[in-house]
């Protein structure tokens, strides 16, 4: 039998059973093979087992399916990681609640331990797409992976600072591996695989249902060392990932923002409720250094700020010999042909050049900072000289 089928039968069995004995199952059976062989006639050594999960475990995959889904799996490089081996991450495995299965389109390594989860809004504002950019890239830089949940918003501008850093990233799917949802950000599935992982505990063909994301957010944060909050409304999917932070006794982070908005609620809370205010890496780097160890990278990372006049930046920030200092060129250069003196409206653009809001934020703020774009009035970008 191949493997892959005791274990696509547990992912699709843990589907249905809430929470899932999946530490209990792999300490009396050892293995998915172990579990798929005995478990209908001993379910008796498995302790704290649930009706739900007993009747789940109980069902047997339909083999027309599961060749379907090992081919699905071939074309598309997806992995299957049970709980049990080497490649499982060991924090998530410590959480109260692990999958028993991981869906992987990527690699997982050993120093993702060294992680942060950088989660936030989908309506970021251009100052928390900044200083998302800021800090996802300092926590490249200084060695730490990456985690967030591919939302659009704050989740994509984590991964897509990182991945310009040269750091790893995860992504962390509501939905099957099969599934590119939200469709905007397709480029970045794309991308990520090379520089990290993809992963689900959802099986194939898994929509993105409502009731999916919380228990993604599990994940983010069981991933992680600590979780940092950059913008959120008080009352959101965000703070589903900090109370699970929170039981799993993971930092929590949060970033200021301007009191006039409402993304700046959640963060503010936080922070009168304890967790740690962020305004530059070394705030996040200092309290996880004895958690994570130290990286051989160095943590420092110079906070550039965006109403500094071009001439007074950091050398290694600006234009100096390299024209567009480690940006995609050919995108830039593409961004720049669509912006003139009267200024063009981020809605414009979008619609100009078809790219996600975060991944067109996320350019024009790195060209700002370049001196090449400038904010004009009425929420206009324009060319500058």
């Amino acid at each position: 039998m191949d493997s892959r089928i005791a274990r696509l039968w547990l992912a699709s069995a843990a589907q249905t059973a809430h929470p899932f004995p999946t530490a209990a199952l792999f300490k009396a059976f050892g293995t998915p093979e172990g579990i798929f062989s005995r478990v209908e006639g001993e379910t008796d050594k498995v302790e704290g087992l649930s009706g739900a999960a007993r009747r789940s475990l109980l069902f047997r995959p339909v083999p027309a399916e599961v060749s379907k889904h090992l081919e699905r799996l071939d074309r598309d490089k997806i992995r299957l990681v049970s709980y049990e081996e080497p490649e499982y991450p060991d924090r998530l495995r410590s959480i109260s609640d692990p999958p028993p299965v991981l869906f992987v389109k990527g690699t997982l390594l050993p120093e993702d331990s060294r992680a942060v989860a950088v989660v936030g809004s989908r309506n970021a504002t251009p100052y928390g797409v900044w200083a998302c950019q800021f800090l996802a890239e300092g926590l490249a830089r200084a060695g730490f992976c990456v985690v967030s949940g591919l939302a659009v918003g704050i989740d994509a501008t984590a991964h897509w600072a990182c991945l310009e850093a040269g750091g790893r990233t995860i992504g962390v799917l509501g939905t099957g591996l099969d599934r590119v949802y939200p469709k905007a950000n397709a480029r970045l599935f794309d991308q990520i695989p090379a520089h990290g992982a993809l992963v689900s505990e959802f099986p194939l063909e898994t929509p993105p249902a409502a009731w999916n994301f919380p228990r993604r957010n599990r994940l983010i944060s069981g991933l992680s060392a600590g979780v940092l909050v950059v913008e959120a409304c008080e009352r959101s999917g965000t703070s589903i990932t900090v109370r699970t932070a929170l039981e799993q006794g993971r930092d929590v982070f949060a970033v200021p923002g301007d009191i006039r908005s409402p993304g700046s609620r959640g963060p503010h809370r936080l922070i009168q409720e304890g967790a740690k205010l962020v305004e530059s890496v070394d705030d996040i780097v200092a309290e996880l250094e004895g958690i994570c160890g130290s990286a051989a990278t160095s943590a420092t990372f110079q906070r550039e700020d965006p109403d500094r006049p071009k001439e007074e930046r950091p050398a290694g920030r600006s234009v100096g010999d390299i024209e567009f200092a480690g940006l995609p060129e050919e995108e830039a250069r593409a961004l720049l042909g669509h912006l003139d003196d009267r200024g063009t409206t981020l809605e414009t653009l979008e619609r100009r050049t078809g790219w996600p809001l975060d991944r067109l934020s996320w350019l024009l703020t790195e060209l700002e900072l370049l001196g090449k774009v400038q904010r004009l009035p009425g929420s206009r970008y324009g060319r500058r000289g």
